[in-house]
């Protein structure tokens, strides 16, 4: 598990910046500096340093903002057996030594805000509200800065902000849910969801070929000299991303340990429709290094 931990001093000569500028929240002994939040349409990761000034452990177990978001969470990116990351809720919260200090970093743990109920633009501020098991709760007013860099990994070029992603089936978590598809084919729901979620005007995103079987979909995007596969879920009538990878998602065996119940005819007929665009295509699809998990299959 990463865990993404650094110095305080560390963590902003990293980004660029200076302490003395940066938002901070203090409260009995915890201070909390760098905040920042990153949002996509439906939902959003917010990073921080925070630092414990107490001789004593402490603990940060939850945090809310409902001003902003239906559910909060505490997020991290785990690496599993195979090397497939995916992005897992932490219910037992993210630990702070004694005089010591964590970073919520993008591509580690992270604040995740799901199902978005304003839009927020750079430059909006919003508070979030932190519990920690011994100092208690502190707000702390977290700036929108979509254009901030910052440590971790992204989605191999596409535009998902935040972290832009969830292991739990139960929530939107920048999947595309929420987006209106009526009166669409599944071929153009899918592609609508897809461009919902990561198209830009500054990076552009192309999805084709879409393959639907049942209620799961294989797509193959490009967005610049990046490109991958996402592997998308039909919930309540609605499509939903549940991953993005490379070769993985033309492999049955990767789709049903993922969820899909017609895994080979859906590969096959995907496969198909790939190698019909031809091999320079299928190279530059096939560039997207591991998976990125988005949300958890419903089916598991």
């Amino acid at each position: 598990m990463f865990h993404f931990r650094k110095t305080l001093a560390a963590g902003a000569a990293a980004l660029g910046l200076s302490l003395a500028a940066l938002p901070v929240a203090a409260h009995d002994g915890v201070h909390v500096n760098q905040a920042y939040a990153r949002l996509s349409p439906q939902s959003g990761a917010v990073f921080m340093v925070i630092v414990n000034h107490a001789a004593g452990d402490d603990r940060l177990v939850a945090a809310a903002a409902p001003e902003v978001a239906e559910v909060v969470e505490l997020h991290t990116h785990k690496e599993d057996a195979n090397g497939v990351m995916q992005m897992l809720a932490v219910p037992e919260g993210f630990a702070i030594p004694g005089h010591g200090e964590i970073a919520l970093a993008r591509g580690g743990d992270h604040v995740m805000l799901m199902g978005l109920k304003k839009e927020l633009k750079d430059g909006d501020t919003f508070p979030l509200t932190l519990t920690f098991e011994n100092a208690g709760e502190v707000v702390v007013e977290v700036p929108v800065d979509n254009k901030r860099d910052g440590a971790g990994a992204d989605m191999q070029g596409m535009d998902m902000q935040g972290h832009d992603h969830s292991a739990h089936a139960a929530h939107a978590h920048g999947n595309g849910a929420g987006v209106d598809t009526t009166g669409m084919t599944d071929d153009q729901a899918v592609v609508a969801v897809m461009m919902a979620q990561f198209d830009t005007p500054e990076n552009p995103l192309t999805v084709e070929p879409v393959v639907v079987q049942g209620d799961h979909a294989l797509a193959s995007w490009a967005q610049g000299d990046k490109g991958g596969r996402a592997l998308l879920e039909r919930r309540e009538g609605q499509w939903v991303i549940v991953l993005c990878g490379g070769p993985d998602l033309r492999m049955p065996s990767f789709l049903t340990e993922n969820g899909v119940s017609d895994a080979d005819k859906l590969s096959a007929l995907f496969n198909a429709a790939e190698d019909g665009k031809g091999a320079d295509k299928v190279a530059l699809w096939s560039s997207f290094e591991g998976v990125v998990m988005i949300s958890e299959p419903a089916s598991h």
